[in-house]
């Protein structure tokens, strides 16, 4: 017992000189060499187990020549894959947290709500379930996978080393970044996304090692994957200004195809739960509709690379462009309603050139002079993407970084812009808010009531009250008061069991009204009138402006119908804790240490 107290006092001093030293912007920096290289490392594995499954079931480990090798297998291994697919990821479904996939969304809120926090212990399953999702060929991107995986690295080494909130934050955000970075050879946009989505906020002070890490994952990847665009594309340009206007009609189209996807994913959940069928056998049973529609559009499966590049080059007719576009569309809302692993960036990669080349189809029937179709569906791509990711600067940066093509910079600004101000008119504003939204997770109250929420009232509990029975007067009561020099009474039974509470004020106006031998009691608020140590600064100011009064009682409920007193929070406290946690929030943004 003594040697592990000894190993424990050790281990403790262990981590507070290493968050001391890791305080000093140099070892900081080093840190996140040492994250970029590991998430590097990790989003490598994660890549070659994909390519692993998809040799198992295609015969071929990339996606080049994909929607050929398809067409030449018989039908019934086209389904049986994705089929197989679902099986497995439906028995590893039972393993994580809620049965249900988790990735950037999750990132986010551990971001805003968790102090950097998050649980790691399903992490192997969940990368197990994106490796055999996306190898079997499911139409999901793996940049989701991968985000949750680096953050999720980063968030345990945090808590492993003892850093406090911003250091724990900012290495968060060099997790993500570098797995951006790996899976789609994008270092810029892996910082920019890092910032935008997964911090929250740009500051020196987290933007410097965020690019650090991004460095050495691209560095990682260069040493195992090597290194250029994802797309090969000639450089084009626009063929006249007045293009920008079809730019920005193609960027509502866009988001309108989005927000309609956040509609029919759940009306497709609710055509399982209809089923009666149950939530681990869902993939399995979706893999069998995808696979169907892979036989007539193979290109739908996978993260559809080739069928991007295709549709670039402007290779496909009016008709496959459309056709594949609406195939895509359904299968992946199929997809992430019926619980398979993966991203969104990919598919709406894919949506996006597919929209373009076919919004250019639409247009030249009208004869005007128009832009090739490449252009068009490249900026589809970028307009599509920023309404899913709600992310428009990253989407932007990621455009030009995946084609290397700048001469459509204007159009990509416009369509991009556009299509993220029309997503944010609706309720969400981006997929992975969506998905808070219903967790009933709202980051949409800025950044303050985030950190807030973070801050719970345990430490702001204090006792200076008087306990009196449920059965005193009110004469007794004040009395009581008087003589403790207390504020505020609080009723408990003989059993402990919390009944109500009172201000002395309130006693007064009972006993005016009443009498001096009326019962307290009936002056006493009620004791749902209480909050949970566990409670957040935010839900407790909100509680105390239901009703006038300065305190508000604090509970445990060992046994859910039977409060029993733990303390008492004071507004004055709970105030100055409100001024103190958007401190340090500012002085997070301006990087002041």
């Amino acid at each position: 017992m003594g040697e592990a107290l000894r190993v424990s006092l050790r281990s403790e001093r262990l981590k507070q000189l290493l968050a001391h030293r890791l305080g000093n912007r140099l070892v900081f920096f080093l840190l996140a060499i040492v994250i970029g290289a590991l998430v590097g490392l990790a989003t490598v594995a994660l890549i070659w187990l994909i390519e692993l499954v998809h040799r198992i079931g295609y015969g071929t480990a990339g996606e080049d020549g994909l929607a050929a090798m398809i067409a030449s297998l018989p039908a019934w291994q086209v389904i049986l894959v994705p089929t197989l697919g679902g099986a497995v990821v439906g028995g590893l479904l039972r393993f994580m947290p809620g049965q249900r996939y988790h990735g950037i969304a999750d990132v986010m809120e551990a971001c805003a709500l968790n102090s950097a926090r998050m649980p790691v212990r399903s992490d192997l399953v969940a990368a197990l379930a994106a490796g055999v999702s996306l190898g079997s060929g499911v139409p999901l991107g793996r940049e989701g996978p991968a985000v949750h995986i680096g953050s999720s690295l980063s968030a345990l080494v945090a808590e492993k080393l003892g850093l406090d909130h911003r250091h724990s934050l900012a290495l968060l955000g060099c997790g993500a970044a570098s797995a951006v970075a790996v899976s789609f050879s994008t270092p810029i946009t892996a910082v920019i996304f890092a910032l935008e989505v997964i911090v929250g906020y740009y500051t020196l002070w987290v933007f410097a090692p965020v690019v650090i890490a991004a460095m050495a994952g691209m560095m990682v990847r260069e040493a195992f994957l090597g290194q250029g665009a994802l797309f090969d594309l000639p450089a084009r340009e626009l063929v006249s200004m007045w293009e920008l206007l079809s730019f920005a009609l193609l960027g509502v189209v866009a988001a309108m195809f989005a927000r309609a996807q956040l509609g029919v994913i759940p009306l497709m959940t609710g055509f399982w739960e209809r089923l009666a069928l149950p939530r681990l056998m869902r993939p399995a049973a979706a893999g069998v509709l995808i696979g169907v529609a892979a036989l007539e559009f193979p290109h739908v499966l996978g993260l559809g690379i080739e069928g991007t590049q295709t549709a670039l080059e402007g290779g496909f007719t009016a008709t496959e462009y459309t056709g594949l576009f609406i195939v895509k569309w359904l299968v992946v809302c199929l997809a992430l309603a019926s619980g398979f692993a993966g991203g969104v960036f990919g598919p709406s990669v894919f949506l996006g050139a597919m929209l373009g080349g076919a919004f250019w189809s639409f247009l030249s029937l009208t004869g005007l002079p128009l832009s090739e179709v490449g252009v068009y569906a490249t900026i589809g791509m970028g307009a599509m993407a920023s309404a899913m990711l709600g992310a428009p600067i990253s989407t932007i940066l990621i455009v030009f970084e995946l084609t290397h093509d700048y001469g459509i910079t204007l159009g990509v600004m416009t369509a991009t812009a556009i299509a993220s101000t029309v997503m944010q008119l609706g309720d969400y504003g981006s997929f992975f808010r969506w998905q808070l939204m219903r967790r009933n997770v709202n980051l949409a109250s800025g950044r303050d009531s985030s950190v807030l929420m973070t801050h719970r009232v345990e430490d702001l509990v204090k006792t200076n009250y008087a306990v009196v029975p449920p059965d005193i007067t009110a004469g007794e009561c004040s009395s009581r008061l008087g003589s403790e020099r207390k504020l505020v009474a609080m009723f408990v039974d003989e059993a402990g069991v919390f009944q109500g509470s009172v201000s002395l004020a309130q006693l007064l106006s009972h006993s005016i009204e009443q009498g001096m031998d009326a019962r307290a009691l009936d002056a006493a608020m009620p004791a749902d009138y209480a909050i949970t140590p566990n409670t957040n600064i935010v839900m407790a100011v909100q509680s105390m402006a239901e009703v006038t009064v300065e305190f508000l009682p604090v509970v445990t409920r060992p046994r859910a119908t039977e409060p029993l007193l733990a303390g008492v929070v004071w507004k004055s406290d709970l105030l100055a804790e409100h001024y103190d946690a958007v401190k340090r929030a500012r002085e997070e943004e301006f990087g002041i240490t």
